[in-house]
């Protein structure tokens, strides 16, 4: 079936793809001259670490989006941790805040460009002290989602029943057998239909207050690198507008290509909408994608990779052109 090919193997494929690309960026950011990214390279290690225990996780504990009327849901299905309990639960709940959590890692990415072009201790002799910073702004987000999730974002007993007919047809088995997050808007009680609001207003606030400062980070830092052509280097402003650009991309695609999918689900049961399978699939696909996309765009965003990913390629088509060569004329 189609539905276990999309949440099986696929999440395997994805993983082995972010396997492959982030070492290859890992390396490539390690082996280039320390001065053209200072300690900023740490940050991009950050990056690529979190984008393999993500890959991990999202094999290990797959995630299924559907929604029914004035419903939607999440659950997890072909795991180990299928069967209801408290520790299964809490593992579905970490795995939607470490995806919320990845907008924080994008946070930390703007605050030290604006903190690096304004020649800040913090990313110079105290970048220890950033780095503390960062991993308890991620840990702090992380643990907001948490407890949204684990609260008002927990699908009781009414809303299980409500999608107990279209689940078992769709998935052959009973709701009330598998721990879920969950939000009704209507068709319930007074209660569930506040408490699902609540989470979904939340979790909105928040993604939209992280939006915000990327875009007034993004603003300040394009304001202040204006002030700093005049006097700066062209090398160097031509640096630094690429490694802003490489992190406009990097902020872009997890945001438009893997989490506003998800968005549809989260909006359309609000007026009663009922999305397909099909959008299933394609929000299940574009949750495991961006771990291996995003490193990829970085890396032809930045001329530095890009001319070394296409010196490789020419000078390995070279050799192969040449052991060719050699072996027809020895043959």
């Amino acid at each position: 079936m189609f539905d276990d090919w999309v949440f099986q193997y696929l999440p395997k494929i994805f993983c082995g793809l972010a396997f492959f690309v982030n070492p290859i960026f890992i390396y490539m950011i390690f082996t280039e001259k320390s001065k053209k990214f200072g300690n900023y390279r740490f940050l991009l290690l950050f990056f690529a670490l979190f984008n393999l225990i993500y890959s991990v996780v999202n094999v290990v504990v797959p995630l299924d989006i559907h929604s029914y009327r004035y419903c939607f849901f999440l659950f997890l299905k072909h795991c180990w941790f299928v069967k209801p309990s408290e520790f299964h639960f809490n593992l579905l709940v970490a795995r939607c805040s470490l995806v919320a959590a990845s907008y924080a890692i994008l946070l930390i990415h703007f605050i030290y460009r604006y903190l690096a072009i304004h020649n800040s201790k913090f990313t110079r002799d105290k970048f220890h002290l950033y780095m503390t910073f960062s991993v308890l702004v991620f840990a702090m987000y992380f643990g907001i989602w948490h407890a949204i999730c684990y609260y008002p974002g927990r699908a009781n007993v009414e809303i299980k029943k409500y999608i107990r007919e279209d689940f078992r047809e769709i998935y052959g088995s009973d709701s009330m057998d598998f721990n879920m997050l969950g939000a009704l808007f209507n068709e319930g009680s007074e209660e569930t239909t506040f408490q699902s609001w609540v989470a979904v207003i939340l979790c909105s606030s928040l993604s939209t207050i992280y939006i915000f400062l990327f875009l007034v980070l993004a603003v300040m830092i394009i304001k202040k690198l204006n002030k700093m052509a005049p006097n700066a280097s062209r090398k160097t402003s031509k640096f630094q507008v690429e490694l802003l650009r490489a992190l406009v991309v990097q902020t872009v695609i997890p945001i438009f290509i893997s989490f506003s999918p998800c968005l549809l689900s989260w909006y359309s049961p609000m007026l009663g909408i009922q999305l397909g399978r099909g959008i299933n699939y394609i929000e299940a696909m574009a949750l495991g994608a961006f771990a291996f996309v995003d490193p990829v765009a970085i890396i032809m965003c930045l001329p530095i990779f890009r001319n070394r990913v296409f010196r490789f390629c020419r000078d390995s088509g070279s050799i192969f052109k040449t052991s060719k060569s050699s072996t027809e004329q020895a043959n």
